[in-house]
């Protein structure tokens, strides 16, 4: 992989250790020699994440809607920062622009991030990259169970859940989406 697209949390004070956890993404995605693909905001785990990859000696691509611009705090500091004139926009750049996708902890931001590169990629067919979710501290638990219950009620195929690469760390994700 050449670029990694992270989806994490945007939001301020945050409980935990999901800073740290964006921290550690940032650092093992330079240390691995990716560019880091990323919102384009300053704010909670995307700040943290950006900045630790920069840190490291990474190449950051963020990409970010305009009505997002205040809220998310653009980030100047970016190697390339690219403003899209909504989330749809935002969503397909980060798409063509990424290798593969490493999602960490996040609201729904992260979550309809997450399905967007879900159905457009093993279930549609428009692209065949990785997609990794961190489910550290069983974050992502409860989704999973769901999705497993959805697959046993028929309503998704089980080939779809296991192209999902589900890890508890992020180096274990990493290794896994280069394999």
């Amino acid at each position: 992989m050449a670029a990694v697209c992270v989806f994490c949390s945007g939001q301020d004070d945050l409980p935990g250790g999901y800073l740290e956890l964006a921290r550690e993404a940032g650092r093992r995605i330079a240390e691995r020699g990716h560019t880091l693909v990323f919102g384009g905001g300053r704010s909670g785990m995307m700040g943290a994440l950006a900045d630790a990859a920069r840190a490291a000696g990474a190449t950051t691509v963020g990409i970010i809607p305009e009505s997002l611009k205040a809220a998310e705090r653009s980030d100047p500091a970016c190697d390339e920062l690219i403003v899209t004139p909504d989330l749809a926009g935002r969503k397909i750049l980060m798409i063509e622009k990424a290798d593969g996708f490493l999602v960490l902890p996040g609201g729904l931001g992260t979550l309809d991030e997450l399905f967007e590169v879900w159905t457009t990629g093993p279930q549609l067919g428009l692209h065949t990259k990785p997609i990794a979710v961190v489910n550290a501290d069983g974050y992502y638990d409860g989704l999973l169970g769901w999705l497993r219950d959805v697959v046993r009620r028929g309503l998704i195929r089980e080939r779809l859940l296991d192209v999902l690469t589900v890890a508890g760390t992020v180096d274990a994700a990493l290794d896994r989406m280069a394999a």
